[in-house]
């Protein structure tokens, strides 16, 4: 990876869960972007959604896929950025979870 694009990961997942994808889209704002750039953006997000979902049924990573398209979305997107974060506080409470019963298992 780039070493622009590994910063801009590391400082991504620096950020608290539940603010990082609100933050990212506040950084992308501040920053004049044309309307051509925003359409692409999001239509280029709807089209790996949509890629994402038929990879569900088919062979593929359909669920990585689908992230990385609503990542691009929540990148113009307030509501979608606010969405994502929301997942990832839920995302992460089942990890903690799952890994608290893995660990009391093993102590038994």
């Amino acid at each position: 990876m780039p070493s622009s694009l590994r910063d801009q990961w590391t400082r991504f997942v620096a950020l608290p869960s539940g603010r990082r994808f609100a933050s990212r889209n506040r950084q992308r704002r501040t920053r004049p972007t044309g309307l051509a750039r925003k359409v692409l953006v999001i239509g280029a997000g709807c089209v790996l959604l949509v890629i994402g979902a038929a990879m569900l049924v088919l062979p593929g990573p359909g669920i990585l896929v689908m992230i990385i398209g609503g990542a691009l979305i929540a990148e113009e997107s307030l509501i979608a950025a606010r969405f994502l974060d929301r997942c990832d506080i839920w995302i992460a409470r089942r990890i903690l979870r799952w890994r608290q019963r893995r660990a009391a298992r093993k102590v038994r």
